[in-house]
């Protein structure tokens, strides 16, 4: 009799449900979570080539200007059902000036 009950309840389909629903919850809030970690990852990967861009910049003694550029790629850990690379080119382009030879100049053509 007790389990004619529970087969004829309303628990069990809020059983059923469960089990169905509680996963896609699950998975879909850990790839929210890994895809929040990845864009982390790229903001401070951005930071860090900016910090270095700038640095180059500031101790440049070369010729008068030029060009740096260079190209980082940020992958996202490969795991579980992810079968293609996911990643994201950072490209930095900056213009090393030398201010010395600058200031230099603009006193001669004065």
């Amino acid at each position: 009799m007790n389990i004619l009950k529970l087969l004829c309840g309303r628990r069990g389909s809020q059983m059923a449900e469960a089990a169905i629903s509680l996963p896609l919850i699950i998975l879909a809030s850990m790839l929210m979570l890994r895809m929040f970690v990845f864009y982390l990852d790229i903001l401070s990967t951005g930071i860090t080539e900016h910090r270095r861009a700038l640095e180059m910049q500031d101790s440049y003694r070369g010729a008068f200007i030029r060009t740096h550029e260079d190209e980082k790629r940020v992958e996202l850990l490969r795991g579980g059902i992810l079968y293609t690379d996911v990643g994201k080119r950072l490209k930095t382009k900056v213009y090393l000036i030398n201010e010395d030879i600058l200031v230099r100049s603009s006193e001669v053509l004065d």
